[in-house]
């Protein structure tokens, strides 16, 4: 779960009946004062075109209304290492290219992220089934790039 400006939050991605989703869903707080959330699906599950494969155990933040989801664990089980951010405002997904020479995350699942003085702040997880993480990983948003932690 991830929040934007507007007090809204955005879910990616998880379990449904069994399998892993790439479902995209935005909830937003009614100002009526009875406190009724509504929800948008704003991307159902989904294989084609140019967006995040079906995961579960992945992470995601917001950062200026983009939603960030990092890793995770497709339907295969293999662990993941991509980034992907999605704009709000134009409803596009891109991923992040790590560049030849930059600071490459190791797959992971199970981990946790925060964003915090516009970097996201990722945290432990699972490498391996008898592999537990106990790393910090730090992208820079303005970078916009994996950076030594600090």
């Amino acid at each position: 779960m991830s929040e934007l400006s507007d007090g809204s939050f955005l879910v990616f991605g998880g379990f449904v009946n069994g399998s892993r989703t790439n479902e995209l869903a935005k909830f937003s707080m009614s100002d009526s004062g009875n406190q009724v959330i509504s929800a948008q699906m704003l991307q159902e599950n989904n294989t084609q075109g140019n967006l995040p494969k079906p995961r579960a155990s992945h992470s995601s933040t917001c950062w200026n209304d983009k939603l960030y989801v990092f890793g995770g664990q497709d339907d295969d089980n293999n662990k993941l290492e991509d980034l992907w951010e999605f704009d709000c405002a134009s409803g596009a997904w891109r991923e992040i290219q790590i560049q030849e020479g930059d600071v490459k995350p190791l797959c992971r699942s199970g981990h946790t992220a925060v964003t915090y003085a516009d970097k996201m702040w990722v945290f432990g997880g699972i490498l391996e089934l008898t592999k537990e993480l106990n790393d910090m990983i730090v992208f820079d948003f303005k970078q916009m790039k994996f950076v030594q932690g600090e």
